[in-house]
């Protein structure tokens, strides 16, 4: 099993980040994430040549799921409550989620 790469940026958001992951990945991963975490669009997708991101919601919880040229995959946690579904959703990408469904 991978481990999860977990850091705090510099405002103090946790992210998880996962190298290895081509723009290209970025629509089906997203998509694969908000289906197993039942997440719903806090924004609009924004989108330019060297990053993609949007941000979702769980009640309280917002995160975001972003792409860049330098970090490649990252969700971030743009609350503090949001931290622990941030540690949930890295766990779950670093074991191989998008190939399976989210355990209950």
């Amino acid at each position: 099993m991978a481990q999860p790469h977990f850091w705090n940026d510099h405002s103090g958001r946790l992210t998880f980040s996962q190298a290895g992951v081509d723009s290209a990945e970025y629509p089906d991963l997203c998509r694969a994430i908000v289906q197993a975490f039942d997440l719903q669009p806090a924004g609009n997708l924004a989108a330019g040549m060297e990053q993609v991101f949007c941000d979702f919601c769980k009640g309280d919880e917002l995160i975001g799921i972003d792409w860049d040229i330098w970090m490649e995959f990252m969700v971030v946690a743009k609350s503090k409550s949001a931290e622990p579904l941030v540690r949930e959703i890295g766990q779950w990408v670093a074991e191989g989620g998008m190939k399976r469904p989210k355990e209950s």
